[in-house]
C-alpha cells in the first residue's frame, strides 16, 4: 500500500466518476481505472459498485476509506508537527467558508495571514455549511468557518466572532401590530412571524436557525421563496415581497444597494456564535493558531470599527 492509493480512492469516493476524478488528479482515465482495479484485485474486494451511476463505495469499500482516511489525516498532522520542530513554514492550508461569508471574512483574514506566512499556500472552498462541514469530516479542508448554535459530533470549535441576526423589510411593510417599540426598531416576533418569508435553502446555517426561530414561537413559516444567498433574500425583501432574517454581516455586503428597514428580533439583541471548525484531536501547530488568532482578531478590529463609524 502507499498514500497515492488512499488518495485515488478519497477523490474517487468524493467524485463518483472515474472521469471527474482523473481530472481532479491530473492522470488520464484509463490510467485511474487500472490502478483502482490494481488494488482491489491486491485486497480482493471490490470497493465500488461500478453498476450505479454515479459510482457509490461498497462495505467493504466504506470500511478502506474510513481508515484511509484517518491515515491521510495523521500524515496531515505528522507534516504540520515536523513543520513546526524545522521551523520551515512551507505547505498548505485548506479552509472553507459559506459562500457569502467568504467575500466578508476572507479579505479581513488573508492579507495579514499571508504577510506572517508568505509560504503557506491557502487553498479556499465555499458552498453551504453542512456539505462544508461533510468536508471536514472527509479530511477534504482543514478549518471551516461557520455560524452554528449547537455543537457538531467530532468535530472542535473555538469561537471567533459574534453577529446579530436582523430582520428586514421593505419601508412600511411593517404594521403598528408588528412592533414592541417602533422607535428603537424592536419587532414583536410572534406577531410577524406569519408574514410572508424570504429564507436559504436548507444545508445552509441560517436556514436552521430561522427554523428555531419559528419552533421557538409556535409558528409554521410561510415561505415565498427559498433563496441561495442572504443577498438575494435581503434585495427581494427590500422590494415588499416579504420579510427575510439574516446576519449582520450582510448589511455591510448590500451597501449602496437598494435599501430595506432593518429591526430587532428582541429587546436584546438575538446573535448567534461564529466558529472556526476543525477536526477534534488533529494537530493545531504554529500556523493553524495563527490563522484562528487572526481571523478573530480582525473580525474584532473590523467590528469595532463598524460600530464607531455609525456613532
Amino acid at each position: 500500500m502507499e498514500l497515492r492509493e488512499f488518495s485515488y480512492v478519497s477523490m474517487l469516493a468524493q467524485c463518483g466518476s472515474f472521469t471527474k476524478a482523473a481530472s481532479k488528479l491530473f492522470i488520464t482515465q484509463p490510467a485511474l481505472s487500472n490502478y483502482i482495479n490494481k488494488v482491489e484485485e491486491e485486497l480482493g474486494v471490490k470497493l465500488f459498485d461500478r453498476s450505479s451511476n454515479p459510482l457509490v463505495l461498497t462495505y467493504a469499500g466504506e470500511q478502506y476509506l474510513k481508515r484511509a482516511r484517518g491515515i491521510l489525516n495523521q500524515m496531515e498532522d505528522m507534516r504540520r508537527e515536523m513543520r513546526d520542530i524545522t521551523h520551515h513554514k512551507t505547505g498548505r492550508l485548506r479552509i472553507g467558508f459559506p459562500s457569502e461569508r467568504i467575500i466578508y471574512m476572507l479579505p479581513l483574514i488573508l492579507a495579514p495571514f499571508k504577510t506572517r506566512y508568505p509560504g503557506i499556500d491557502v487553498q479556499v472552498i465555499s458552498g453551504p455549511g453542512n456539505r462544508l462541514v461533510e468536508s471536514l469530516r472527509e479530511g477534504d479542508v482543514d478549518f471551516v468557518f461557520l455560524p452554528a448554535w449547537h455543537p457538531y459530533k467530532d468535530i472542535a470549535r473555538m469561537k471567533v466572532s459574534e453577529e446579530e441576526l436582523v430582520l428586514v423589510a421593505a419601508r412600511g411593510y411593517l404594521k403598528e401590530e408588528h412592533f414592541l417599540n417602533r422607535e428603537s426598531g424592536i419587532i414583536n416576533w410572534r406577531n410577524t412571524a406569519a408574514m410572508p418569508l424570504i429564507t436559504l435553502n436548507r444545508g445552509h446555517a441560517l436556514r436552521a436557525s430561522v427554523e428555531v426561530l419559528y419552533k421557538n414561537a409556535g409558528v409554521k413559516p410561510n415561505i415565498i421563496f427559498e433563496s441561495h444567498s442572504n443577498m438575494l433574500s435581503y434585495r427581494l425583501a427590500a422590494q415588499g415581497l416579504g420579510i427575510a432574517i439574516i446576519p449582520e454581516i450582510t448589511l455591510e455586503l448590500m451597501k449602496g444597494s437598494m435599501e430595506a428597514e432593518v429591526y430587532h428580533l428582541s429587546e436584546c439583541p438575538l446573535t448567534w456564535e461564529v466558529f472556526a471548525l476543525y477536526r477534534e484531536g488533529c494537530y493545531i501547530g504554529e500556523v493553524e493558531q495563527a490563522l484562528l488568532d487572526i481571523a478573530r482578531e480582525e473580525l474584532d478590529i473590523h467590528k469595532k470599527r463598524e460600530i464607531s463609524q455609525e456613532g
